[in-house]
Formats: C-alpha cells, sequence, structure tokens
C-alpha cells in the first residue's frame, strides 16, 4: 500500500505506534517488507501514538492525552532505536510527533543502558540522530532542549490538530522560543519541505 500511495503522488505517510493494536510493535519482523519499501523510495513516515489506554491508572484527569500518548511514542521509539531500524534502512525519514515525546529526555538513560547491558541492542544514538521531531511540546524550554539536543534543521512545526490539546497558535508559539532567522525559516517550512519533496 505504501508503494501505491507513493506511486499516486503523495510524499510520505503517517503510521501508528502500534500497527496490531496494543500488542503490535514498529520493530516486527512480519512489516520489513514496510520499511524495506520505505528505505528503497526514500520515505518520510510520520509517527503518532494509537494509545487506546487499556492501562485504567490513565481513565481519569485527561492522562490518557498528557501522559498516556507520550508514554506510548517514548516505548515505540525506544524500542526501534534499541532494534536499529533507522540503522538498517537509512533511506527512511522518520518524524515523531509530541516533540519525540518523552524520548530527549530519557536519551541518556537510554545511553546509558545500552553501554551498561548491550546485549543485541544497537546504539540508540545511532538511530536518534536520524529522527525528526515536531515542535508539540507547549513549551518554550523544552521545545529549545529538544532544537539544542537535535538540531533546527530537525525541527518541524506542528499543530496537533484537530485533537482538543492542539497548539492554537504555532508561528507564534515558535516565535516565542526565540530562534534565529535561519532557525525560524527551517523549523516553520523550509525543512517540511525538503522532507515531502515539496518545491514552489
Amino acid at each position: 500500500m505504501l508503494e501505491e500511495a507513493l506511486d499516486a503522488g503523495f510524499h510520505g505517510a503517517m503510521i501508528g505506534t502500534q500497527p496490531k493494536g496494543t500488542s503490535g510493535v514498529l520493530d516486527d519482523p512480519d512489516l520489513e517488507p514496510f520499511w524495506k519499501v520505505a528505505s528503497r523510495r526514500k520515505t518520510t513516515l510520520f509517527v503518532h501514538p494509537t494509545f487506546g489506554a487499556p492501562d485504567q491508572r490513565l481513565k481519569a484527569y485527561g492522562l490518557v492525552s498528557a501522559v498516556g500518548r507520550v508514554t506510548d511514542t517514548t516505548i515505540a521509539l525506544s524500542r526501534l532505536l534499541y532494534s536499529g531500524h533507522l540503522v538498517r534502512y537509512p533511506g527512511v525519514k522518520l518524524a515523531v510527533s509530541h516533540g519525540g515525546a518523552a524520548l530527549p529526555m530519557v536519551l541518556g538513560r537510554l545511553r546509558r543502558s545500552f553501554a551498561t547491558a548491550p546485549a543485541q541492542n544497537c546504539d540508540p544514538m545511532e538511530g536518534f540522530k536520524r529522527l525528526y521531531f515536531d515542535t508539540i511540546v507547549y513549551d518554550t524550554a523544552t521545545l529549545r532542549f529538544v532544537c539544542e539536543l537535535a538540531g533546527h534543521d530537525r525541527l518541524l512545526m506542528g499543530t496537533d490538530a484537530p485533537f482538543a490539546i492542539a497548539e492554537p497558535e504555532p508561528v507564534r508559539f515558535v516565535d516565542a522560543c526565540k530562534f534565529g532567522a535561519q532557525e525560524r525559516a527551517a523549523i516553520l517550512g523550509d525543512t517540511a519541505a525538503e522532507l515531502f519533496g515539496i518545491h514552489g
């Protein structure tokens, strides 16, 4: 289906974090044909959580959106980093919703775990350096931290529309971070245009 969509003129695709429901993982060997096509076609993929909130602790206080989806994305991306998917399929350009969820904050922990107990894991930094992140973090200090960690050329303006938690003024939010002109231009469109092959 991905190949058909690309042949039809689409510039990328959005995928969920749990491709087979609550037990699904993006590093499932059954998905290798998908990753091979995505890499061969140099596809940009946007990852968004599909968390269904089976955890009863999240059933109050709006925690599904506030915490549950962040946890879901963090687990899904951590598996991709440790599995080495982004190194094994180097043509894939993976953009992660919600500023990478908690991934930027736990990156040191992932590195430490790999250094002390590597098992069959791949170096998470090798994959992390290939990721892109949207700006949906709702806090200027957090977005500046993600920018410092990943680079301004790895950030894409987002809104999270049509969800209720959406950022109502995404450009104003980016401007509140007081990035330089080059950083601002990249975040507000230049990087996205390059990723999705949009010219003119």
